[in-house]
């Protein structure tokens, strides 16, 4: 792998609290074979060593290596056809889109992750039987193929549920409230693709087992609480125990999910976790929209992080996260794109830019993310709940050469007062079109913002290509099955009363 010095007029080696970061002006970062040797001032580890390439220079800043730290697949649903809706009836669109190949699907993804300046990602990948017949541990490892070819680390979770597949009630009810003929199709539909807690257990064993290289990590996952039984929630806790392997699951995203816990359980889904003895610090848990503050005191307690993915909360009518006390008590908070970016570009800095302002509070003097903060939550944090953060998410000696470098001259354009923070610039002008290189592993990926190992039109025509022509029948058949059952869907849900409790944050009044 050999060699390289990496230069910046600044190395943000680390986010040290709310107000400061680690930052070496005019400095460098010296790696062997993957490994951090050293950091300091340029001219000294210039002096030093005799790299056997050089990068960067004084118009870059140095960063770690990003982290999307909650992620399901590359095309998104509207660019699959599906407009944003609320999350229940928006899984049924899901259904309806077209079969996109596994491995193709991943590399696009990767490739646009990469330009971003993302290099690790927490990748959560629905266990289906593919239409095309492909076996679905084949299509999944084709997923983490994909990541290992495109040179990203990855911690790769299947996920799975075996209750509530239409609403929030028991399948055969909803089936029965039905027209006979809707119902005996959504009875097929839903048989066509079981996936047992056997499959999704030995599919996961099997993983582990064929784990190409050391930038990947394989998790497991149940889908919701609400949507596993108490049985499958056990039976994976009890299988990540077994395996030293990493935990990860959807969290009170909407506040039907908060309502189903008060009525089932009496307690939030969050609190019925850990009756079952769920949680601890292996457990990452994506969306968290809906949390009360005993669900943040239990957070806190057992050590679990929350994956905030705030564009993904907005396109689906999910609400605003409360971060900021989450933070407050000193919960573990990382940052994931969840595949519904605000643009549909994969493009993290903005992400990181929305997290940081969504959550400024009305009022002088309310408490927000500062921008070593979300630099945090970008880096060390997503590091953390991908279980890499004994090798990356900050550069340090010893550490792997995980890093990007910005361009420094679009987010100075054409003028910044030369006492601004270099983090402060970063995370208020910073977008994913300053990458201009990104190395994982001492491997560089990008390259002045060009993939060294893949063609990026290539790829694109690829994807283009596998999606031309007409729906297959089999996917016309469950796009009209998706339109048949939406409205009764959407009729349940409206129906539903939502539990009510005090607020978090307060933007309006009347």
């Amino acid at each position: 792998m050999g060699s390289s010095l990496i230069r910046g007029k600044y190395v943000v080696c680390r986010a040290i609290d709310d107000e400061t970061s680690e930052v070496i002006e005019d400095g460098a970062v010296f790696q062997r074979d993957g490994q951090i040797i050293e950091i300091g001032p340029y001219t000294d580890l210039k002096a030093r060593h005799d790299p056997d390439e050089e990068m960067g220079g004084r118009d870059f800043v140095v960063i770690p290596g990003l982290v999307n730290a909650h992620h399901h697949m590359g095309l998104t649903p509207f660019q699959l056809g599906s407009l944003d809706m609320p999350l229940e009836p928006g899984i049924f669109a899901k259904w309806s889109s077209r079969e996109v190949d596994p491995y193709l699907d991943t590399l696009w993804c990767a490739l646009q992750m990469i330009e971003s300046g993302i290099t690790t990602v927490m990748h959560n990948q629905a266990m289906v039987r593919t239409p095309s017949g492909l076996d679905f541990y084949d299509s999944n490892a084709r997923i983490v193929d994909a990541y290992e070819d495109s040179g990203m680390r990855v911690a790769f979770s299947l996920y799975n549920r075996d209750q509530h597949f239409f609403t929030s009630q028991d399948d055969e009810v909803f089936l029965e409230s039905l027209p006979s003929a809707l119902s005996d199709r959504a009875r097929k539909g839903m048989s066509a693709r079981p996936i047992t807690l056997d499959d999704h257990l030995s599919a996961s064993e099997k993983m582990i087992a064929n784990k190409a290289s050391d930038r990947t990590r394989i998790f497991i996952s149940p889908h919701n609480v609400h949507w596993c039984s108490d049985e499958y929630l056990i039976a994976i806790k009890d299988f990540a125990t077994r395996h030293s392997t990493g935990l990860h699951i959807h969290l009170q995203e909407t506040a039907y999910q908060k309502t189903y816990g008060d009525e089932h359980w009496g307690v939030t889904p969050l609190a019925h976790l850990g009756d079952l003895g769920f949680l601890g610090p292996e457990l990452s848990c994506a969306h968290g929209v809906w949390l009360t503050d005993s669900d943040i005191d239990l957070l806190a307690e057992t050590g679990a992080s929350i994956c905030h993915n705030p564009s993904s909360n907005l396109r689906l009518n999910s609400g605003i996260a409360p971060i900021n006390r989450l933070l407050e008590r000193g919960v573990n908070v990382a940052i994931g794109i969840d595949e519904a970016g605000i643009n549909d570009d994969n493009d993290i800095l903005q992400e990181m830019r929305l997290a940081q302002k969504i959550h400024r509070e009305p009022g002088v003097g309310m408490a927000n993310p500062s921008s070593h903060r979300i630099l945090d939550m970008a880096t060390r944090s997503g590091a953390r709940v991908t279980f890499f953060g004994n090798e990356t998410g900050t550069l340090e000696v010893g550490k792997r050469a995980d890093m990007v470098l910005l361009n420094l001259e679009r987010i100075s354009e054409p003028y910044l007062d030369p006492d601004t923070d270099v983090v402060d610039a970063v995370v208020y002008r910073g977008r994913g079109s300053d990458v201009d290189t990104v190395i994982v592993d001492g491997e560089v990926l990008l390259r002045g913002g060009v993939h060294t190992k893949f063609d990026r039109a290539e790829i694109a025509a690829r994807v283009r290509e596998s999606l031309a022509g007409p729906l297959k029948p089999d996917a016309a058949a469950r796009a009209r099955l998706n339109t048949d059952l939406k409205p009764y869907v959407e009729r349940w849900f409206a129906n539903q009363p939502l539990s009510e409790g005090s607020t978090h944050y307060r933007y309006n009044a009347r």
